[in-house]
């Protein structure tokens, strides 16, 4: 009985070190016109449409689009530790896990992948009443078919101007 209560107590313990051994960084400031996003190679050129992903070696990529972190996402999720993105009306960093998301509205994003972030599910009901797009939560951004919301988009890529206004 002894034993099994000892066995019990080191499974516990080591369940709550690997729990609490998650190291958490914060974001680092992008720098807009010298910053570059880690995916798609473009300067960084509006706050509003960037987010950042921090990998498990505190490392920070950087992203110009939503979309593109995405796409990064897809093959390097299992190494990161925190994502984030710019709340689109503050511009205030906000864990991408609190986030709420429009995708497909009036706003064109930097790659077209149209996503834009908010960190009150209000402001984003009011920005989709405005300007339209459908809400998604961030599980569904982390399983959306990128490409192919970027290929619905009306300009279709990297030939577009940075015009999120």
């Amino acid at each position: 009985m002894m034993r099994n209560l000892s066995v019990l107590v080191m499974i516990l313990f080591t369940i709550l070190v690997g729990c609490s051994s998650k190291s958490t960084f914060e974001p680092q400031p992008i720098d807009l016109g010298v910053d570059s996003c880690d995916e798609c190679h473009m300067g960084i050129q509006n706050l509003q449409a960037s987010s950042e992903v921090i990998m498990k070696d505190g490392t920070p990529k950087k992203f110009d689009d939503i979309g593109c972190m995405v796409v990064f996402l897809k093959d390097n999720l299992e190494q990161t530790t925190n994502i984030f993105v710019h709340d689109y009306k503050t511009t205030e960093w906000i864990d991408m896990n609190e986030a709420t998301f429009i995708q497909g509205s009036k706003i064109d994003s930097p790659m077209n992948y149209g996503f834009v972030a908010f960190s009150s599910s209000e402001d984003a009901k009011t920005f989709q009443a405005e300007n339209g797009g459908e809400l998604y939560t961030p599980d569904e951004v982390l399983k959306a078919d990128v490409q192919e919301l970027k290929d619905a988009g009306h300009n279709n890529g990297h030939d577009t101007e940075h015009d999120m206004k």
